[in-house]
């Protein structure tokens, strides 16, 4: 695909190229890029981000390639849409979970999206696209999803099985985001609404992930054995965390209020359940009033159960189990992050 880039404006450059309904779709997708009818060509900020970005997409549809092939402006969404009905329920035999479904199928419809052409093999197509993705700076972490979700299509749809030579990036080691105790007693104090603040105090008293917290039923909590059963989670995996008085408490009144039915927490359809991200909602809006200047999601919750028991002497193996890690080494990563060692060193400027 040959483009021509030429300074516009004072801030801007400009870009003219052949059109191409897929290379189009990907170059408005820069904040920024507009068209000028009066002049026949678009022009976008001109920062070296967006340059990089405009070359990147004009090399993925170049025909000078032989290894890409220009993009036809009807893709065949019946085909594509017929491949990921046979890609969902492949999935569902599996019995995966309803996240991971999602996440799955999502990675392969844009995979057929761009890739949906008969030419190369199925294996070269993958490495071409996690190429592009990767140029594109998307993380490690979604490398390796991507990567997991097509070689299952390949092997479950396509009867395809796709060799290790399409080696998987190496996850980008970073230790997790951790509240202090003050921060977290802020974030529940500002927490006003009672539905709002007993889910988040469920969340960071039982360390669960956020899907846990929406999918939870009334059913799941035992008041009497003061536990929480956690059903069908990560890995399809049952688990049994605690229940602290301090949330029975709290928990009481809420179903006092509410009068929870089948789900704890339901949704704003009758019938359904919270929905994950309005649960992210609560906990950004607490974070903003509580003026807590962290880098942190609603997953920190959970991090900071781990690692304030691992602070007060809990054993890891402990923690491993009431968070649902099938390895020690998974859980271990908290010791990183806890300061109770580091209480005991001076630092020299202190000596």
């Amino acid at each position: 695909m040959q483009i021509y880039i030429s300074p516009f404006q004072k801030d801007r450059f400009s870009l003219k190229v052949a059109y191409n309904a897929a290379a189009i779709v990907k170059f408005k997708q820069i904040s920024g890029f507009s068209w000028h009818s009066d002049y026949k060509f678009w022009s976008f900020p001109a920062t070296q981000e967006n340059l990089n970005k405009i070359l990147d997409i004009a090399y993925f549809y170049s025909p000078i390639n032989n290894q890409i092939v220009e993009k036809k402006e009807n893709v065949g969404e019946s085909l594509i849409d017929s491949n990921l009905k046979l890609f969902l329920d492949e999935l569902k035999l599996l019995k995966y979970s309803r996240s991971t479904i999602k996440n799955y199928t999502s990675c392969l419809k844009e995979f057929l999206t761009l890739e949906n052409d008969e030419s190369g093999p199925f294996e070269s197509k993958i490495k071409r696209f996690l190429l592009y993705k990767i140029s594109n700076g998307v993380s490690a972490s979604s490398i390796n999803l991507y990567h997991s979700a097509l070689k299952l299509y390949g092997l479950k749809v396509l009867n395809i099985k796709i060799s290790d030579q399409i080696e998987r990036p190496s996850k980008d080691k970073k230790l997790p985001h951790v509240l202090s105790r003050e921060d977290v007693k802020l974030i529940f104090k500002n927490t006003k609404n009672l539905k709002h603040r007993t889910i988040l105090m469920l969340i960071y008293s039982a360390g669960l992930r956020v899907s846990e917290a929406a999918l939870m039923k009334l059913s799941d909590i035992d008041f009497d054995r003061d536990v929480i059963h956690i059903k069908s989670a990560k890995g399809r995996k049952d688990r049994i965390t605690l229940l602290a008085e301090n949330l029975k408490v709290i928990l009481a009144e809420y179903i006092r209020k509410y009068r929870p039915d089948k789900w704890l927490f339901a949704g704003q359809e009758p019938g359904s359940h919270i929905s994950i991200r309005s649960v992210q909602k609560i906990f950004e809006n607490a974070v903003v009033k509580s003026n807590i200047n962290k880098e942190v999601s609603v997953h920190s919750l959970r991090h900071s159960f781990a690692t304030h028991l691992l602070e007060n002497g809990t054993d890891i193996r402990y923690i491993q189990e009431l968070l649902g890690h099938q390895h020690t080494k998974t859980t271990m990563i908290y010791t990183k992050v806890s300061n109770s060692a580091l209480r005991k060193i001076k630092s020299p400027l202190d000596f």
